[in-house]
């Protein structure tokens, strides 16, 4: 079974109030002037808010639940009909169009870890968007930084109450590779009724921890032109300690 398969039926609790990025996300949105492509779009978080604004979008994850849970929720919010999911993985894409604007939110490209699936993956999204496309590039920079000085630990990431009266618990411990710029994360969710019995689901993933230069030869190399680096979703600008590390790219 795919990781994020496992992760899926947890992954709302934990994400659903997070949208600090919705807002940058839109202002691009309002630029692109067309459809627009989200790899690794998960339960869609992102894709609903910008579907309800009438934009027109295609999303693409590698599981199969995730793909499940944003079909749920784009026809709750009934907005079905502006979406297209596919199931693909993003180095392998053939979508058999072009778009305006294209992006991976919050650090999900550090899943793709070996260093030729990177540059397939940007090279197959570049191959998908039309000549002066916008291309956003999310990275974690100041989490993973803590997370590898925290190797071997296991860190609380939280505690939720869920809509069923249950918590959930999800807890992390990071392994960082002295030879590699990689994280190994065992996850462990953990369900429960107050007083009642654990039931644990333990997940691996790998995580790899980019460089600003090397993010920006691999961009080049793929065909984008570095336009900015933000160091948050406010667009400030970048520094080593920044929080985020976030690629404004344009198609060459």
């Amino acid at each position: 079974m795919h990781d994020y398969d496992l992760i899926a039926p947890f992954y709302d609790s934990e994400h659903a109030h997070f949208s600090e990025d919705l807002d940058m996300y839109r202002n691009f949105a309002e630029l692109s002037g067309g459809a627009m492509l989200e790899l690794a779009c998960g339960s869609g978080r992102v894709l609903v808010p910008l579907a309800r604004e009438g934009y027109e979008l295609t999303g693409v994850d590698t599981s199969a639940h995730m793909l499940d849970l944003a079909r749920q929720r784009l026809q709750k919010e009934r907005v079905a009909t502006r979406c297209t999911l596919v199931q693909q993985d993003m180095t392998e894409l053939q979508l058999g169009r072009t778009f305006r604007m294209a992006f991976i939110a919050l650090g999900s490209f550090a899943h793709v870890t070996e260093r030729k699936q990177q540059q397939q993956a940007l090279a197959t999204i570049r191959a998908h968007l039309s000549t002066g496309a916008i291309f956003i590039l999310d990275l974690s920079n100041g989490d993973a930084r803590y997370m590898e000085s925290m190797s071997g630990q296991v860190l609380h990431q939280g505690t939720w109450k869920r809509d069923d009266g249950t918590l959930l618990t999800h807890f992390v411990s990071p392994a960082s590779s002295p030879a590699q710029h990689l994280l190994e994360l065992t996850h462990f969710y953990d369900h429960h009724r107050q007083g009642g019995t654990v039931q644990r689901t333990v997940v691996t993933t790998q995580f790899y921890l980019f460089e600003r230069a090397e993010t920006e030869l691999l961009l080049e190399q793929a065909g984008f032109v570095n336009k900015e680096v933000y160091g948050d979703y406010e667009l400030s600008n970048y520094q080593l300690e920044s929080p985020r590390m976030i690629f404004i790219a344009e198609a060459k």
